[in-house]
């Protein structure tokens, strides 16, 4: 009888202690790594509020007193990494290099926002897990940057409407230009691609082939827009032979 008390008292301190772990593991999951806080924590430092490109306030949207994976626009993983940013139409700017530190990073939108700056000096190839990236209508200027075309895993890419941007701001507007890299270096190692979005993009200096390229590269694709991108020629009807291009 003695035994079986002590096989009895076993049996229900390994039952508690099981019971036990699952919610301590859970909250291990939920916890915020202290790299990925930091990170945060240096992007938030750097950004601002620039309504009409001016300066207003330094950015306050994150408590540092509170775990980041909590934080507005922040999504993690189960293990604490970032891995989505949505700072979507804040009317912010400044420099988002520290986001560059994320490497878990899947999905980035810093649409409609006032960064009115060139996209070259940034290191989009040290995000290689990224699949959405949305850039949209925020000012950025000047050459694609060939590091764009390193994200091989993306399934969504919307660098459209900058202009937009300069008109909400009543400012001279410039644009987005794929010259090198050109539209078929871009797009070439994108075969997850299924929408791509370039309206206001200047890419009048592609070769004829650009949209035999696109077919071939291209095979997921179901959503291409290309309005006012200079290309001087009609859109071919080959393209409407993708298997799964959107037909509206």
């Amino acid at each position: 009888m003695e035994n079986l008390g002590i096989l009895i008292a076993l049996f229900f301190l390994f039952s508690s202690s099981t019971s036990l772990h699952p919610s301590s593991h859970a909250n291990l999951q939920n916890h915020c790594l202290d790299d990925q806080r930091s990170a945060l924590l240096q992007l938030q430092h750097h950004l601002y509020y620039a309504p009409n490109f001016t300066f207003s306030s330094k950015l306050d949207l994150w408590d540092p007193n509170t775990h980041c994976c909590s934080w507005k626009g922040v999504t993690c993983d189960a293990l604490g990494h970032v891995i989505g940013i949505d700072l979507s139409y804040q009317n912010v700017s400044g420099s988002f290099h520290s986001i560059f530190n994320l490497h878990h990073l899947q999905r980035l939108n810093l649409a409609g926002n006032n960064f009115n700056t060139a996209l070259f000096q940034y290191g989009f190839g040290k995000l290689p897990n990224l699949t959405h990236l949305d850039l949209s209508a925020s000012c950025f200027h000047g050459q694609i940057p060939v590091a764009i075309s390193y994200l091989t895993r993306l399934v969504s890419l919307n660098l459209s409407y900058q202009d937009d941007c300069y008109w909400r701001n009543d400012q001279c507007s410039a644009s987005l230009k794929l010259e090198k890299p050109n539209f078929i270096t871009l797009i070439k190692k994108m075969r997850s691609l299924r929408e791509l979005y370039l309206d206001g993009v200047n890419i009048s200096s592609q070769s004829s082939e650009w949209f035999e390229t696109t077919l071939l590269s291209l095979p997921k694709l179901s959503v291409l827009s290309m309005s006012n991108c200079d290309l001087n020629r009609h859109f071919p009807v080959e393209f409407f032979l993708l298997p799964k291009m959107q037909k509206n």
